[in-house]
């Protein structure tokens, strides 16, 4: 084991230097990766919805989601606090990290901030369950349950994607038309 001591020292400099955004050039490189990702076609994926309570503190939760292009959609209890934080705030964040990195490498993960709607239609929510059992082979195990659903389904503003370059470079995403 080496000596802390030893070890070269981090100026700010370098840290901000290490850390600079992606070039326009490597994020395109990695769209897509990072889009693969968080559809949870690399392996089982969930992640962690921030919500804000009324005095701006963040509500975190796992939650499981379908992921659509870059659209997020995630089935609620009628009941859940998050609910309300978002009908008080509809800007949401999601965040997936790698489950299982590999040995020395360092993990993935995806920061999505984005505007929620929440759909409270039936015949939505239902369609919502027929894509996604049609994409995953997943169905729809809460139609039994004794509370009302809810969609919610986030249009990303931004998506900042870490570990997918092989460094400290996030790529950052801001456009979602493609």
């Amino acid at each position: 084991m080496t000596n802390p001591a030893d070890r070269p020292r981090l100026t700010r400099a370098k840290v901000i230097e290490l850390e600079a955004e992606a070039t326009p050039e490597e994020a395109e490189r990695v769209r897509e990766d990072v889009k693969a990702f968080i559809q949870g076609r690399s392996g089982p994926m969930f992640a962690f919805l921030t919500t804000l309570r009324k005095d701006g503190r963040p509500h975190t939760r796992p939650v499981a989601t379908f992921v659509e292009g870059w659209t997020v959609g995630t089935i609620s209890q009628d009941l859940h606090l998050k609910n309300q934080h978002i009908r008080n705030n509809p800007i949401v964040g999601y965040l997936w990290v790698d489950q299982c990195p590999a040995a020395g490498v360092r993990p993935r993960s995806v920061w999505m901030q984005g505007v929620c709607e929440i759909v409270e239609d039936e015949a939505a929510i239902a369609d919502f369950y027929r894509r996604r059992e049609a994409a995953t082979g997943k169905p729809d195990s809460h139609a039994d349950e004794d509370w009302k659903r809810l969609l919610l389904r986030t249009t990303p503003q931004l998506v900042r994607a870490e570990g997918f370059l092989g460094q400290l470079k996030p790529a950052l995403y801001r456009d979602f038309s493609r």
